[in-house]
């Protein structure tokens, strides 16, 4: 993770709190017990099971068994193909979804986005035992959303080749969610780097042919249609982090290009799959070629033709130490916080409400809010912060539980919002950092703690009324 220093006044270290926030941690590495061999493809799966275990008194649901969903290998009837997509049950697989070396996907109850405002929150998914963690999330908090990052670099790590291993966790997870009424958000980044050839500090990046994307996004929405209800087309497109390419621009039009190649196979494969504008990072500012103002890229964006390529705009929210309901320039402020940013150096970036709205604003459009919380190093069990990450010392965990609950109320009462998911479940608990070392800083936005006992966000989220 980039070291996160105050450059452009306080406003730029929204830059680095998101690329930490939005950094998915390779926790892969504990379901195959590190860097050892992986079982052979024709081994039947099952997941690696790595119960949490609270403390007395703290109650979780039963684990439930997962194996992996799906059919035999189709029939030669079945691999014909398929002129329109179907949400049948059990289907036949299609064949545009096949993945050499393992059983074709099926989902078991396919379904589309529902209407309604939906509540979720992101797990460290790939980590653990997978149907425990979706009994936890579907069962025990009751929620209808979760989201799965797919590192496009970790399924096909070398030209022709797929990781057959990852995929099989990845149909684990999708096929138990879906029976566990779960709607799951895929979030797709990171291209390999055999697919290009700009690497400037080893930032991530699409392919330099965007058709090469368009290849992949084809194959992972004909495989998972049905069980997956909406797909975030990249990351946070405004930072040279996420969106390093040979021409070095970070502009709306560049995302806007890569849009028109790939939407297309997405809706071929399935019209109904909500297609979601990858969230930019709120910046508030700009930095040739290193990172650009969102409202800036957002307006790029709209005048390239882009709200008419999405269903929804996708939204991160990252909270810092300032109150959901607060608008950046209403003069707010907490004499109390150390961390001055937000009071000291006002802007729209600090403020959850404010950035959406001026979203909606720009693009007329559905906002789909594809991370949002607030961090807390309260009852960690380390001292100080994560570096960059200092406004979590002013943050309590009962204003963490407060403000996830009323972020939640007030996205469903701005009426244009599908679905808000919470960043996150679990990373405490499935990741090597602690929570005070670089690259820990997802710990400190989990609603458990690293001892396994429930924060009081976890209690907030399971309690509050969803209707």
């Amino acid at each position: 993770m980039r070291t996160r220093r105050v450059v452009v006044g306080a406003i730029a270290s929204a830059v680095l709190l998101v690329a930490g926030v939005g950094l998915f941690i390779v926790g892969l590495q504990a379901l195959t017990g590190g860097t050892g061999a992986r079982a052979p493809t024709s081994t039947p799966f099952a997941p690696v099971v790595k119960l949490l275990t609270p403390l007395p008194g703290v109650t979780f649901v039963a684990p439930v068994a997962t194996a992996i969903p799906g059919k035999p290998a189709p029939t030669a009837a079945a691999t014909a193909p398929i002129a329109a997509p179907t949400l049948v049950a059990g289907g036949p697989p299609d064949p545009d979804g096949q993945v050499a070396g393992i059983k074709d996907f099926s989902c078991p109850a396919p379904r589309v986005a529902p209407a309604k405002f939906g509540y979720g929150i992101q797990s460290n998914w790939p980590v653990g035992n997978i149907g425990e963690w979706n009994s936890v999330m579907a069962e025990k908090l009751k929620l209808t959303w979760t989201k799965a990052q797919f590192r496009w670099k970790d399924y096909e790590p070398e030209r022709g080749k797929i990781d057959a291993y990852r995929w099989q966790i990845l149909d684990a997870f999708v096929g138990d969610a879906n029976k566990k009424g779960l709607n799951i958000l895929f979030g797709v980044i990171d291209a390999p780097n055999y697919l290009r050839t700009s690497f400037k500090g080893g930032n991530a990046g699409p392919p330099d042919d965007f058709n090469e994307a368009a290849r992949l996004f084809k194959r992972i929405t004909a495989r998972y249609r049905g069980c997956v209800q909406a797909i975030e087309v990249w990351n946070e497109m405004n930072l040279d982090r996420e969106w390093q390419t040979p021409r070095g621009v970070i502009a709306g039009v560049e995302y806007v290009n890569f849009l028109k190649v790939v939407g297309p196979a997405i809706r071929e494969e399935d019209p109904n799959m909500l297609l979601v504008m990858g969230a930019l990072s709120p910046v508030g500012a700009t930095v040739a070629g290193q990172f650009t103002d969102d409202f800036a890229y957002m307006d790029q964006f709209v005048a390239a033709g882009g709200a008419g390529l999405v269903d929804c705009v996708g939204v991160h929210l990252n909270g810092f130490n300032f109150p959901p309901d607060k608008e950046w320039n209403a003069g707010y402020n907490d004499p109390t916080a150390k961390f001055r940013g937000p009071f000291d150096n006002p802007d729209h970036s600090w403020s959850f409400v404010s950035t959406i709205k001026g979203y909606r604003q720009r693009t007329n459009k559905p906002m789909c809010v594809t991370e949002f919380g607030w961090p807390s190093m309260e009852n960690l069990g380390v001292p100080g912060f994560p570096p960059g990450f200092d406004f979590a010392l002013d943050n309590t965990e009962k204003e963490q539980a407060d403000w996830i609950a009323q972020g939640f109320t007030i996205l469903r009462e701005l009426g244009y919002v599908r679905f808000g998911i919470v960043f996150n479940l679990d990373y405490s608990r499935k990741i090597g950092q602690k929570p005070n070392e670089a690259g820990g800083d997802p710990a400190i936005y989990s609603v458990i703690r690293t001892d396994g006992t429930l924060r009081p966000a976890f209690d907030a989220i399971e309690r509050m009324p969803k209707p």
